[in-house]
């Protein structure tokens, strides 16, 4: 089965979406990437403006170790005017459940709320020249 390009990029794009909302970035301190929570990743950003992304970072007394694309690098923290790493947020998390949860209900009224009344089932006994509506029996 072959799936249309279209649908690959918007599964893609949502998928993005909601890995971008339900996180955020943060500055934190040269204690925050040492022991017993490290970061996985942390972004640095150096007296040039240039970003460099360390996985695995941990601070040694004032040197930054990690790697940078898969070879192993060391940063003096002196270099670093910011440390940024990415957090769960859990407010934007609950905000895009409520988002998703609306739009869900708003399509289900939506569609209900289109379907036409012959194709409703009748729990009513209209009499003759009545018809079976949404509320009852109608005047046909």
């Amino acid at each position: 089965m072959r799936f249309p390009l279209r649908s690959l990029s918007v599964g893609a794009g949502a998928c993005l979406l909601l890995t971008a909302g339900c996180t955020a970035m943060r500055a934190v301190d040269r204690a925050d990437l040492s022991p017993p929570n490290p970061p996985t990743r942390a972004w640095v950003t150096r007296a040039d403006h240039t970003t460099v992304v360390f996985d695995s970072a941990r601070v040694s007394a004032d040197t930054l170790i990690g790697s940078v694309d898969g070879q192993p690098q060391r940063l003096p923290l002196s270099e670093a005017t910011v440390l940024r790493v990415r957090e769960a947020a859990p407010d934007r998390t609950a905000g895009l459940v409520f988002l998703g949860v609306s739009g869900v209900v708003a399509l289900a009224v939506y569609l209900v709320d289109k379907t036409p009344d012959y194709m409703l089932v009748c729990f009513y006994i209209c009499p003759y020249g009545t018809a079976c509506c949404r509320g009852g029996c109608c005047t046909v």
